[in-house]
């Protein structure tokens, strides 16, 4: 989400402590765990303001790096795609899967060049199913520490994250605080005003839509209406 404000000073204080205590330390969602399978396959997304690069190296390790090369801080890596190693466009200061600096252009005229020093930053990565997630804190609690008990509430659902695919993602800018947006999707308050079609195939009456919050993450549950009778079967569609 990209924030627009039109008093940009007036909120700057709370948009750099949110990127501070909240996107500095948490765990984002990255890419499908289908562009990064094979190695060589890389794929970029920002932890909040910060790019970041994921790529799965030669031994099957998926590695995360800030996506900015240590020399004049231009982005390594744009979009997606497959390559042995990741060169920065400026310079062409070449880095391997692992984020190793392997090869910088007149680098053996500087006395004291040390290409060990000059690694990408890493950042931690994990999966959970088909979703890779990215977090700038390396001391950070595990992914799966912080899932809790949701990826065992998804399976109790009958959801197997084995049997989803990427399809297709979109983007798109929103002239409003990020927080504001996030919490459209915490509700189903507005689905029978705003999503009529979907209201017609999931029962969102207040005693029938089921939500609940965890520590990190909310749950929505809600059966799927009988269309012929009215009386929900059992089935549910979920959200988390």
């Amino acid at each position: 989400v990209l924030l627009v404000f039109a008093d940009a000073d007036s909120v700057r204080p709370a948009h750099v402590a949110e990127q501070e205590r909240i996107f500095a330390h948490t765990w984002q969602y990255a890419a499908p765990t289908s562009w990064v399978s094979e190695p060589g396959e890389f794929a970029t997304c920002h932890a909040g303001l910060v790019p970041i690069v994921v790529v799965r190296d030669h031994d099957g390790r998926l590695n995360g790096f800030v996506n900015i090369c240590r020399h004049r801080a231009t982005e390594v890596a744009q979009g997606r795609g497959k390559r042995e190693t990741l060169q920065c466009p400026y310079h062409a200061w070449t880095y391997g899967l692992d984020g190793g600096l392997r090869a910088a252009p007149r680098s053996d005229r500087e006395p004291g060049f040390d290409a060990a020093e000059l690694c990408l930053v890493r950042v931690a990565v994990d999966t959970w199913g088909p979703f890779v997630f990215v977090n700038r804190d390396l001391d950070a609690a595990p992914l799966a520490e912080v899932l809790g008990e949701l990826p065992a509430r998804v399976a109790a659902a009958g959801i197997d994250l084995g049997s989803l695919h990427h399809r297709s993602r979109d983007e798109w800018e929103i002239a409003a605080n990020w927080k504001a947006i996030v919490e459209n999707y915490l509700e189903c308050y507005h689905c029978p005003t705003a999503h009529p079609g979907f209201s017609k195939l999931i029962d969102v009456d207040p005693d029938a839509y089921r939500l609940e919050s965890g520590e990190w993450y909310s749950s929505q549950v809600g059966h799927v209406r009988d269309l012929e009778d009215g009386i929900a079967p059992e089935k549910s569609a979920g959200a988390a």
